[in-house]
């Protein structure tokens, strides 16, 4: 009996002991705040009405709020269309433009969707054509049939904004026309490498005194021709003359026919590696959108259609980044559009498999990433890498509220 009550007495300590410390537990938790979300950094929800964050580490999320909330993603979307581009029409693609010249001397041009078809290509081109001894053409028939796109881009206002520009599959300078409008609507070209064209003349009488840079297809058609073509014939006609071709004839829209005999074949000199760093860096919606509409065409065939491309989006979200509809919904590849949304887990997703290329994106702050805002909307966004020792910790922000404090979202991510 002396033996067993020292036992009894223990066992008696050890339960008021567990007792007791459950209840002063119980009584802590009252005194802390309670965590809402494990992981979230309570400094940065004063910044947060609506959205969420997500910095990973080593492949691990270390902080995070709202990480399966899906978000307007704005331009920070480019990342994907970027990444599909890469992945699915290789980093050294280059887009073509090809010509034809037919018995009557008449000049074909067929493109194929090359984002940057600028004046100094179109110049080398004509170059080109003047090498082969070539002095005198009659007609310049313009085919765009590879692309045949059911509407404009999602989300697009047809501003005459630069980043409204429309997609072709035969367009030059970004489909966005440069214009420096003197006092009573006298209209010059600003650019040595842009000449002045009729189309500058009709369009700067509907523009203020300034320097523009304007969506081409936001003014009303002055001929036959959609703006876009009679752009490109225009700066075609004017930079062969200018190079001692003599154009007799005028510009036309038409389809190469079969039988006609290929002239030159014009390969750009960038790669869709360079294509996508200056995507990112301009954070050009049309660029990413030619880019989005490629990877359809590589995957379904020409023409290039916006279900092509959204179809060929989807299988490589399902399959190259094992992501669900739930994660993630593009309609366009630019940002415009806000009904794209992703949420900050699969935009973490995207930036590891995006690692090989993260010296594309633009470096802001010391931070390798992609900015991303609709302003009328309510929308600004980050996604990147913040350095850490002697690697990067992917991060992202995606905001969908009146107040813009990614910035401050940043700084805190970055001390951690």
């Amino acid at each position: 009996m002396s033996l067993f009550l020292p036992q009894l007495l223990r066992n008696v300590l050890f339960v008021f002991l567990v007792f007791s410390g459950a209840v002063f537990l119980s009584i802590t938790s009252l005194l802390v705040p309670p965590v809402t979300q494990a992981g979230e950094i309570p400094k940065i929800n004063r910044y947060i009405q609506n959205g969420g964050y997500g910095l990973s580490r080593n492949g691990q999320v270390l902080f995070s709020k709202n990480l399966q909330k899906r978000f307007i993603p704005a331009s920070t979307i480019k990342l994907v269309t970027s990444l599909a581009a890469l992945e699915i029409l290789g980093p050294d693609y280059r887009f073509s433009t090809s010509l034809f010249l037919d018995k009557n001397t008449n000049l074909h041009i067929l493109g194929s969707g090359d984002p940057f078809l600028v004046s100094e290509k179109v110049n080398t081109i004509a170059q080109l054509i003047r090498e082969q001894g070539i002095t005198e053409i009659q007609d310049i028939l313009l085919d765009d049939s590879a692309f045949s796109l059911e509407g404009p881009t999602e989300g697009s206002e047809n501003s005459t904004n630069p980043y409204d520009a429309q997609c072709t599959a035969l367009g030059v300078n970004f489909n966005t026309i440069p214009l420096k409008v003197i006092h009573k609507a006298k209209v010059q070209s600003p650019e040595p490498q842009t000449p002045y064209l009729p189309l500058m003349g009709q369009i700067g009488k509907e523009l203020p005194s300034g320097y523009h840079r304007a969506n081409i297809e936001a003014f009303p058609p002055q001929e036959h021709l959609s703006n876009t073509l009679l752009y490109c014939g225009q700066l075609f006609k004017t930079l062969m003359q200018r190079n001692g071709i003599k154009v007799k004839g005028i510009i036309k829209h038409g389809q190469v026919p079969q039988d006609t005999p290929p002239l030159l074949k014009y390969t750009a000199n960038e790669t869709v590696r360079d294509l996508v760093q200056s995507c990112l860096l301009s954070s050009s919606n049309f660029m990413a959108n030619q880019l989005y509409l490629a990877v359809g065409a590589k995957q379904y065939g020409f023409p290039a259609t916006w279900e092509k491309a959204q179809k060929a989006m989807k299988n490589f979200i399902d399959t190259t980044l094992g992501l669900s509809p739930q994660q993630i919904k593009m309609v366009e590849g630019s940002g415009l559009s806000t009904n794209n949304h992703i949420t900050p887990e699969a935009m973490l997703l995207v930036l590891e498999k995006f690692r090989p290329y993260a010296s594309l994106m633009p470096e802001k702050y010391g931070v390798l990433m992609k900015s991303g805002t609709l302003k009328n909307s309510g929308v600004f966004c980050y996604a990147g890498y913040i350095p850490k020792g002697n690697s990067t910790s992917p991060f992202v922000i995606l905001l969908n509220q009146k107040k813009n404090s990614r910035d401050k979202i940043l700084t805190i991510l970055y001390q951690q």
